[in-house]
């Protein structure tokens, strides 16, 4: 509790805009805050929970959800510093702990309906030990499922199993559609989800979905639990709200109840991960589902220069999946800064060179200079992307970092051809046999070895579709693997980078010295902060001195699968918008083949392009890149 009825800090206002301190002040009721890039949403959420601290509520009634613990880590050191001194330490604790009960909550979604599980575990016959499967835990029950489903007909595929299940559990698939089917493929589906649910209960265990998913049944169920919680939880805070799927939603509305006292911030422009259930209709509905909620827009970006940000801007006013009353538009409270680039390149090792170049220039300048070298970051659509931008920073000796993921060469799928085409050349190398034996299984493995011969003396790409083909190598990746398509991306990748050479002896030397030289030693690498590779979802909530967006290319960005309906091809002109707000100082973008469409509504004004002879013009002077359909 409060120590003596002080204020928390004495400079909560003055360290906000008018906006920023209206959103924090506002009165108990339901709060949308359109907090776009760079407005300080994180700052102006955690002086809301201050806020409500000043007014007499506890921290003990005080959830805030977030949707990373890097954000909740953030949240919580923020608030920690601020009530020093003047809030009791055990409160200090339990809010630097995370949500530890009984002082309140800060956490991810998943951590909330984890803590609640634990504590009403009578409720599913569970012990309170149970286990949290995760995705490969997951995966395993489901395979064992598929495989008593073999003799089928429909066949029922792992990937299909799966996809279903975590559909079910997040609100996208209603079991009655299920159970109401007569089509025999769904029916079986309805089978493989009982039986794995059956599973999970047999082995005292929750999948990760399971923690949101079983809450809410609890809450629907028992109606003095969620009584409980609701008078634990008498205040709700959301991060991200834009990103929120059905299952969330139903927490939220369930925690909520009648006292209405929710706020929420979020960013319709940065809504990118439909593919994981998101929901923007969730955010767009909100002045509807909550009647007399208060809406209030953040405007004033701290982050980019005013070229960066008048580029981000007009792009976005294209969409029209948006809220009404929020237009996108955002004051930029920094200079104008460099015209935004673009380069077209001849392709993507050009594209890949033309960066390189770009950083080391920059690098060799402010070292020089002496003044503090900036970061840098190369964004992408796909994960494939990043091969050619590694091969040539490890050539430059730049060092660089692919955030939240795997470097090319050391991606399973990369590595099960590698390791195919090296034994092609050297049948003596038990390394790669083994390897092979082992992902591929021993009968699909002599099914390549009986064949070997006739892939031995040819080009490269031959070698590498005549082995996918004779071991159906995708569709061994279907039943054993997640992510399918992100990994058929990277083999293509290394398909294109294999017609590059003659024999297969020169592609494996260039792929061994290219891992070879993976790891960069010596002084400069002491001194430069590593280049972040990173695909453009999982760049969101970062920012850097420098961007390069590469492959801006029609079928890339936005992708071919994008193609469907207006929404898909809005949520990819959100990626973009998402990948240019991420710089602070300088952006580039960079194409090849056929440029992308949105490449024609950013301001042309505020553009200067640039081909491979160095020719510098106005990109709007060529119609070709502009007019696509």
């Amino acid at each position: 509790m409060l120590k003596k009825r002080t204020r928390v800090t004495n400079t909560v206002s003055m360290s906000l805009n008018p906006q920023q301190k209206q959103a924090a002040e506002a009165p108990s009721r339901p709060l949308l805050i359109v907090a776009g890039a760079g407005t300080g949403k994180t700052h102006t959420l955690t002086h809301r929970y201050l806020h409500l601290m000043n007014n007499g509520v506890s921290p003990d009634n005080i959830c805030a959800i977030t949707f990373t613990n890097k954000a909740a880590k953030e949240m919580a050191g923020r608030i920690v510093n601020s009530v020093k001194g003047i809030v009791d330490s055990k409160y200090q604790n339990g809010i630097q702990n995370l949500g530890i009960f009984p002082y309140g909550y800060i956490g991810t979604f998943h951590a909330l309906g984890a803590k609640i599980l634990r504590r009403e575990t009578p409720a599913f016959g569970r012990k309170k030990n149970f286990a949290i499967f995760d995705d490969g835990d997951s995966w395993s029950v489901i395979k064992k499922i598929a495989k008593r489903f073999q003799n089928e007909k429909p066949k029922l595929m792992p990937s299909e199993i799966g996809e279903t299940i975590t559909k079910i559990k997040n609100g996208m698939l209603p079991i009655r559609e299920l159970e109401e089917s007569s089509h025999i493929d769904k029916q079986l589906l309805l089978q493989a989800y009982h039986e794995y649910e059956a599973s999970l209960a047999t082995q005292n265990a929750f999948d990760f979905d399971d923690l949101l998913e079983k809450v809410v049944r609890l809450f629907k169920e028992s109606p003095e639990i969620l009584e409980k919680y609701r008078r634990r939880f008498t205040h709700l805070m959301v991060d991200e709200y834009q990103d929120i799927n059905n299952i969330q939603y139903e927490l939220i509305k369930l925690l909520a109840g009648e006292s209405k006292n929710l706020s929420v911030v979020g960013d319709q422009n940065q809504t990118i991960y439909s593919f994981r259930g998101s929901n923007i209709n969730i955010f767009l509905n909100f002045p509807k589902d909550w009647p007399d909620s208060l809406v209030i827009i953040l405007e004033d970006n701290y982050r980019s220069s005013g070229n960066i940000l008048e580029s981000a801007s007009r792009l976005i006013t294209q969409n029209t999946i948006r809220l009404e009353s929020a237009s996108g538009s955002l004051r930029a409270v920094n200079d104008a800064g460099p015209l935004v680039q673009i380069y077209e390149a001849t392709d993507e090792n050009d594209e890949a060179e033309w960066v390189g170049e770009k950083i080391q220039t920059q690098i060799i300048s402010e070292e020089t200079e002496g003044v503090p070298l900036r970061t840098f970051a190369v964004l992408y659509r796909t994960n494939a992307q990043s091969r050619a931008i590694e091969q040539t920073l490890l050539a430059r000796s730049i060092p660089y970092k692919v955030f939240g993921g795997l470097k090319f060469y050391e991606r399973l799928e990369v590595r099960d051809v590698v390791a195919a085409m090296r034994y092609l050349s050297n049948p003596v190398d038990e390394v790669s046999r083994t390897r092979l034996e082992k992902n591929l299984t021993k009968t699909r493995f002599k099914l390549f070895d009986a064949v070997a011969d006739n892939f031995r003396g040819v080009r490269p790409e031959q070698a590498i579709k005549g082995f996918l083909a004779t071991v159906q190598y995708f569709e061994n990746l279907e039943k054993h693997y997640l992510n399918v398509p992100e990994r058929e991306e990277n083999i293509m990748e290394l398909l294109r980078f294999a017609q590059q050479f003659e024999t297969l002896e020169e592609f494996l030397e260039q792929v061994s010295l290219l891992q070879s030289t993976d790891s960069i030693k010596g002084e400069l690498q002491t001194r430069i902060p590593p280049v972040i590779l990173s695909s453009i979802h999982l760049a969101k909530g970062l920012e850097f001195d420098e961007v390069f967006i590469i492959g801006v290319n029609e079928g890339v960005l936005p992708h071919s699968r994008s193609y469907g309906t207006v929404a898909e091809t809005e949520e990819e002109r959100r990626l973009l918008y998402v990948a240019i707000t991420r710089a602070r100082k300088k952006l580039s973008l960079s194409f090849y083949d056929l440029p992308s469409r949105f490449l024609s509504e950013l301001p042309q004004d505020l553009l200067v392009f640039e081909n491979q002879s160095g020719e510098i013009r106005a990109f709007d002077d060529e119609e070709r890149y502009i007019s696509i359909d």
